[in-house]
C-alpha cells in the first residue's frame, strides 16, 4: 500500500507473509545443541520425562517458583496437569523440555506467538538447580532464539518477567535482549501485585548477538573443568545498546 498522506510511516516490508507456528514443523520437534536438546512437549510425552522434571524442581521448589504464577506442585500428576493445560490452543504456548545427558532437566517455551506479525516470546524459563548457571541454560535459550529467527523467519523475540526477578532480569540482559520499559500494576501474583518489564531481540540485530552467543557456547571458551575463559554480556554487542548510549552522551 503506498501513502501519500505526507504523514511519518514505518518502513515498507516487501513481501511480507504470516509466519509457522513453531509447533507446525515436525524436523523442528528436537533442536540439537553442543551441550543440551530440547525436546518438545506434546500430550504423548512420556510419563518418565514429566517425573524427571518434578524431581528436579523439588529440592528448590519454594523459592523458584516465587516469581511465577504457579507452583509449586504438591505432586507429579498436579505438575502434569499443569503442563497439558500449557498446550491447551487458548494458551498460545510451545512447551520444550530441556534434556542433558538423557534427562529432562528444565523445560522453556515460546508464547505471545504473533504469526502475522512476526513476534514471539520467550518465556517459563524453568531451570532446575543442576541446569542454571551453566553452557547448558545459556544454549537453551540459544536454541530457540536461533530457531525463531534463523528457521522460522520471526522479526521480533521478546523476554518478560517481574523486575524484582533479578536473576531473569539479568539473564535477560546477558543474552542480547535490549529493556524496553516496564508496564506498572500488570498482574497479581500469588496474592501481590507484580511488574511487568519488557525486552527484545529484532531481526536485524540478531546476528551480532547470534555471533556473540556462538562464541561464548564454543569448546575453546571453556577450561578442563568447563570454567568459562570469558564472559558473555550480548547486550552489549547489540547495535541497539551502542545507540542508546550515544543518544544518552
Amino acid at each position: 500500500m503506498e501513502f501519500k498522506t505526507n504523514q511519518s510511516v514505518g518502513d515498507v516490508v516487501p513481501n511480507w507473509t504470516a509466519r509457522a507456528n513453531p509447533s507446525t514443523k515436525p524436523e523442528y520437534n528436537i533442536l540439537h545443541g553442543q551441550y543440551c536438546r530440547l525436546e518438545l512437549f506434546t500430550p504423548t510425552t512420556s510419563s518418565t520425562a514429566i517425573q524427571q522434571l518434578y524431581d528436579a524442581f523439588k529440592p528448590t521448589e519454594q523459592t523458584h517458583f516465587t516469581y511465577l504464577y504457579y507452583g509449586p506442585f504438591e505432586t507429579v500428576n498436579e505438575f502434569a496437569q499443569f503442563l497439558h493445560t500449557l498446550l491447551e490452543p487458548s494458551n498460545n504456548t510451545v512447551v520444550y523440555f530441556i534434556i542433558v545427558n538423557e534427562i529432562a532437566v528444565g523445560f522453556i517455551t515460546y508464547l505471545r506467538v504473533n504469526e502475522n506479525h512476526g513476534s514471539i516470546e520467550i518465556g517459563h524459563v524453568n531451570f532446575s538447580q543442576q541446569l542454571a548457571r551453566t553452557r547448558q541454560a545459556t544454549e537453551a535459550s540459544f536454541l530457540l532464539m536461533q530457531y525463531a529467527f534463523d528457521s522460522l523467519g520471526y522479526r521480533r523475540v521478546e523476554w518478560t518477567c517481574d523486575p524484582l526477578n533479578r536473576k531473569s532480569y539479568r539473564a535477560s540482559l546477558r543474552l542480547g535482549f535490549q529493556y524496553e520499559g516496564t508496564w506498572l500494576k500488570m498482574g497479581i501474583c500469588k496474592g501481590r501485585s507484580a511488574d511487568l518489564s519488557w525486552f527484545s531481540i529484532v531481526d536485524d540485530e540478531w546476528p551480532h548477538v547470534k555471533y556473540e552467543i556462538q562464541r561464548w557456547l564454543n569448546p575453546t571458551n571453556f577450561d578442563t573443568s568447563g570454567q568459562q575463559l570469558t564472559t558473555l554480556n550480548s547486550a552489549q554487542t547489540n547495535p541497539r545498546n551502542k545507540k542508546t548510549t550515544d543518544s544518552n552522551q
